[in-house]
């Protein structure tokens, strides 16, 4: 008789425990959040750019580079190029160029990318992260202009599961795992109980080193202009995180109670942010374009990085557009790009454009 009472109270303990971790798990998620759309503004999609996961600005120019790929054609098996994107902002009919079509790489597949502006030649370089079918990579790029030509490629055992980067030199950057496994059911466990594994790491242009572990999905990141702070935003935390670049160490965080994915900076210093507020959604998006995830983009000001100013700039239901992972600014106009839709999503919040 003991022991069955014993056994039930163990087994409540434990079905109570599950219950937990698993609202714990959906508020992260931002399933009990109520998705209010709101952002008055010219909303125009230029097709033709599937999977366009990162935009990055040159804001001198007003040149956009843009990461696409077919993860849907590639999850299905397909042999599946993707290609970096230019897109020429000052004019009025926007247009997108391959930059990579020359490119003798088949399986040339890029993620996170970054542009770096040498300051004492002027020279412009894109580092691309690149998930080839024999493993990952990091591309180096030298624009000019017309075309991006292929400088090296870099290889670690330390890129396990690389997302971001972000370019500190013409062949040194900061990048992130946004996990320390390769797809598969631990790694889905570990997701589920929040067990961070991703990490922050170095290339010095000679050696690579990790920086920072035990990050909630460690997925963009960037540098601020005066090269002494680091920012990594934590997916799955819904927040981002802030490092002191010398000595290395974690000094902040900032709380953005969404899924945030990559990160850009404007003319201004402000932070753009694209975002999952409904992760879950996210997920059934990701296994079936029918099923519709909203989007979400953010502007932190960091005038007091102690207490910054964070405004919703744009949220949707996911019709429109579904799965937004990065909100690049220039001048009136946002660029939201997104994991896996056909099309790269374009705010204009100019008088003459709202509606």
């Amino acid at each position: 008789m003991f022991v069955k009472s014993l056994l039930k109270k163990i087994l409540l303990i434990f079905l109570l425990v599950i219950v937990m971790l698993t609202l714990r798990s959906l508020w992260y998620a931002g399933f009990f959040s109520t998705i209010k759309m709101n952002g008055q503004y010219n909303e125009k999609i230029i097709k033709g750019l599937i999977g366009a996961e990162d935009i990055t600005i040159d804001q001198k120019s007003g040149k956009a580079f843009v990461s696409t790929c077919d993860r849907r054609g590639i999850a299905a098996g397909k042999d599946i190029k993707g290609a970096i994107y230019l897109l020429d902002l000052n004019k009025m009919d926007i247009e997108a160029r391959n930059l990579t079509g020359a490119f003798k790489q088949e399986d040339f597949r890029p993620h996170g990318i970054s542009l770096y502006v040498d300051p004492t030649d002027t020279t412009k370089w894109l580092h691309v992260i690149n998930h080839r079918k024999e493993g990952h990579f990091v591309e180096v790029f030298r624009y000019t202009d017309t075309s991006l030509i292929h400088v090296q490629t870099i290889k670690s055992n330390l890129f396990i599961s690389p997302n971001d980067i972000v370019a500190t030199g013409t062949n040194t950057f900061y990048f992130t795992n946004d996990h320390s496994e390769e797809i598969g059911a631990l790694r889905t466990i570990k997701d589920f109980l929040l067990i961070g594994t991703g990490s922050v790491g170095h290339y010095d242009g000679n050696t690579v080193k990790i920086l920072a572990n035990d990050i909630r999905y460690a997925n963009g990141i960037t540098i601020d202009r005066d090269g002494k702070k680091l920012f990594v935003a934590a997916c799955t935390d819904g927040s981002i995180h802030v490092y002191d670049i010398e000595p290395f160490q974690m000094t902040g965080k900032i709380k953005c109670n969404t899924g945030v994915d990559n990160l850009e900076w404007d003319e201004e210093g402000h932070l753009w942010v694209g975002a999952h507020p409904k992760l879950l959604k996210f997920l059934s998006h990701a296994a079936d374009a029918n099923k519709k995830s909203p989007s979400h983009v953010i502007k932190i000001e960091l005038n007091n990085l102690e207490n910054p100013t964070i405004k919703n700039y744009y949220i949707n239901d996911g019709v429109l557009f579904s799965g937004s992972s990065v909100a690049a600014a220039y001048k009136n106009k946002i660029l939201v790009g997104s994991v896996f839709e056909d099309g790269i999503l374009i705010l204009d919040n100019s008088k003459s454009a709202i509606k």
